[in-house]
């Protein structure tokens, strides 16, 4: 069974803009920032350690 989409594409491709929600005053957070607002909200709320200088364990990526 084929998408309609296969058979018949679009002859425009669709665009997305944020401008809209932009306009309605709305302000996106870069992840960069959005991880470590979490992480540091998680650490004071003590469900994740707040690592040391003299701890470099925790420092590592554990696989």
């Amino acid at each position: 069974m084929e998408c309609k989409d296969e058979t018949k594409p679009r002859l425009k491709p669709y665009k997305f803009s944020n401008q809209k929600l932009k306009d309605l005053g709305l302000e996106f957070t870069p992840v960069k920032q959005a991880l470590y607002d979490t992480v540091k909200s998680l650490q004071e709320k003590g469900h994740l350690p707040i690592p040391t200088q003299n701890d470099e364990s925790s420092l590592r990526i554990q696989s």
